[in-house]
């Protein structure tokens, strides 16, 4: 015993998941009993033990180690024992700090196998506390690094890695890896996009389910698992917008929506959308491609629309010509003599509107209701003008000059193909000059790296002529009459809906002198 005084101990005792790979050797069972032949050799008082079981040694919020500290407040115990600093903690900076606070409050702290005891002077292998401290974190920082690797490139390959499936699918019992539409939800979830691309606001779909009493997500998955429940929850704007916005729906298996910043961190992040982990056509699609980017299409133009303008058809279509930003739209009411209250509505350049102060760009002032009549107009005349332009007479002539591009590459194929063969035989040649001594090495690896770097261009070549070959084969005619169906919907319809107009136009620019310009999806001839 050091000095005179009594020591009253608290063991403490940590076993995380990654420990509970280790075996016995870094049980808890192990650990009191490596502690307690400690304190019968040395003679101490035992007054309680402190244990937390599956807990992680980076954060110390935790029930065990909380409690320990409220029995030193209140004097209960005068001295901590582990069986190594690594029990303690795998935090270098709480580690020390909490040294410190022991220190303070003349706590005296042992970690058994790591030979510390902060009360003994001579102990030189108190000195190594701080090195010990930095290398336990290391260890889970290296792990979490693997780990993260491993996770990574599992979900790279395709592979489902989430604990539970995204609503609309459920994990395939035979391979857990691997998702299955789950009928039920999955009609949700094309119910979703279609009012969405009809023209409903997400406000509006949330509404529309939360009166039809559709269970959210969450409640969704306790009945699922057989928890009865009357609390079917109020649909989140944030649940439908992500919902619209997640390619897993299509096909494309998407993960790492969501991360932790550090592995200390018990709080989760949003990467970017660039960030995320998207593998296609790896998983069942619940909603079909064309019907997918159109509603991307449609949220992108409204995301940084104001609310109540959902009666705007070309909300988030049209932008200002000089500063490249929409052009945002307002209601207004107003009494009137002849007419009583009407409803004005009228546009202005949202980068003016929001740094006015600072002179950039200029008002853009639109009178909205005008400048729909005059868009459609525009759009009508162009659709007729299109269909007319596109008769069988012009298809067939089209037809004849795509036959001709056709031709052309076929014939550049042909011959890229040949040239990259004979790059073969070129380079087993002058293998065959180096060894019969007609040419030295330094000419053999410049004379072989330009044929390869040629031979790489003219694949790539090759590639692009056959993407182009496919496409002419299998996509003029189709993309013709895919324009034409929606052409002519658009021409019966006395005003056409948000689904409709997305299909048609790309966007509408106008000049700080009101000038119009329309720019179509299809090329209008």
């Amino acid at each position: 015993m050091i000095g005179s005084e009594t020591y009253k101990v608290g063991i403490y005792l940590r076993l995380s998941r990654e420990d509970e790979l280790k075996g016995e050797s870094g049980s808890i069972s192990n650990q009191r009993d490596i502690i307690h032949k400690y304190i019968r050799d040395n003679n101490l008082l035992f007054i309680d033990e402190y244990v937390d079981d599956g807990v992680s040694g980076t954060e110390f919020d935790r029930e065990g180690w909380n409690r320990l500290i409220s029995d030193i407040e209140a004097k209960r115990i005068n001295m901590v024992i582990t069986k190594d600093l690594s029990r303690f903690g795998r935090n270098e900076g709480q580690q020390l700090r909490y040294l410190d606070y022991f220190y303070e409050n003349s706590i005296r702290y042992v970690a058994i196998l790591d030979n510390v005891d902060t009360f003994d002077e001579y102990n030189t292998s108190n000195e190594m506390i701080p090195i010990q401290c930095f290398f336990n974190e290391k260890h889970v920082r290296d792990t979490s690094k693997k780990m993260k690797a491993s996770v990574h490139s599992k979900r790279s390959q395709g592979n489902f890695l989430g604990k539970t499936a995204p609503y609309g699918y459920i994990k395939d019992p035979n391979n857990k890896y691997k998702l299955l539409i789950d009928e039920d939800s999955a009609q949700v979830v094309r119910k979703i996009f279609r009012l969405f691309v009809q023209g409903k606001s997400i406000s509006e779909i949330s509404r529309i389910l939360t009166d039809e009493k559709i269970p959210i997500p969450s409640e969704y998955k306790q009945l699922k698992v057989g928890i009865k429940s009357t609390a079917y929850g109020i649909w989140g704007l944030r649940t439908i917008s992500d919902m619209l916005q997640l390619p897993t729906y299509v096909g494309d298996l998407t993960q790492g929506r969501s991360k932790k910043p550090s592995y200390k961190s018990k709080r989760r992040i949003r990467p970017k959308k660039e960030d995320w982990i998207i593998c296609e056509n790896k998983c069942p699609a619940i909603i079909d491609r064309e019907t997918f980017n159109l509603a991307q299409d449609i949220y992108n133009r409204n995301k940084n629309q104001g609310k109540n303008t959902q009666d705007i058809l070309l909300k988030g279509f049209v932008y200002c010509k000089e500063c490249g930003h929409t052009i945002g739209f307002r209601l207004q009411k107003a009494n009137t003599k002849s007419r009583g209250e009407v409803t004005r509505c009228y546009g202005n350049c949202n980068y003016w509107s929001k740094y006015k102060k600072y002179g950039v760009c200029t008002p853009h002032n639109i009178k909205y209701y005008e400048l729909e009549e005059l868009i459609l107009n525009e759009i009508k005349m162009m659709c007729k003008k299109y269909l007319k332009e596109n008769d069988l007479k012009n298809i067939l002539a089209n037809s004849d000059k795509a036959k001709k591009v056709l031709y052309d590459l076929e014939v550049r194929l042909k011959r890229l193909e040949n040239e990259v063969e004979f790059s073969s035989k070129k380079k087993e040649d002058l293998y065959n000059d180096k060894l019969e001594g007609i040419i030295d090495l330094d000419m053999y690896k410049r004379m072989t790296n330009r044929i390869t770097e040629e031979t790489l261009s003219k694949q790539n070549e090759i590639n692009e002529i056959t993407t182009k070959i496919y496409n002419i084969k299998n996509n003029i005619i189709e993309h013709n009459q895919k324009y034409d169906k929606v052409i002519k919907e658009y021409l019966s319809m006395k005003k056409p809906s948000v689904q409709l107009l997305s299909s048609i136009i790309d966007k509408i620019v106008i000049d700080e002198d009101k000038n119009v310009d329309i720019y179509y999806k299809f090329k209008p001839f």
